[in-house]
């Protein structure tokens, strides 16, 4: 089971850098603070589900925990910028679920 602090270590070792937005919202990006120019999204955990979050928002259920440093890797270098939505193809490559309004309010987001 992952926490932030591994994530964020894991995702360290492949240069990627990341920070806390708040205590439950990890950005995954190499600038601090992250601008629209600068390549980023975000990661949050409920209950014992991880979900990345981009910008639109556009929130994708995790389905493998054990991949997510791989998934949150993969997402990063889609992008040159800020990450808004993801492309189907890649959010289907990597097993995410996006969630609809309606699972969006009933998850709190």
């Amino acid at each position: 089971m992952f926490s932030y602090s591994q994530l964020a270590q894991s995702l360290h070792v492949r240069g990627i850098e990341s920070f806390f937005q708040n205590p439950e919202m990890l950005v995954i990006s190499n600038q601090n603070p992250a601008f629209p120019n600068s390549n980023s999204f975000w990661v949050t955990k409920k209950g014992e589900e991880w979900f990345i979050g981009t910008w639109l928002p556009a929130i994708y259920k995790v389905a493998d925990e054990k991949q997510l440093g791989e998934i949150c890797e993969a997402v990063f270098k889609s992008s040159p910028t800020a990450i808004y939505s993801m492309a189907p193809e890649l959010a289907a490559r990597l097993n995410l679920h996006r969630l609809s309004n309606s699972e969006m309010k009933e998850r709190g987001f």
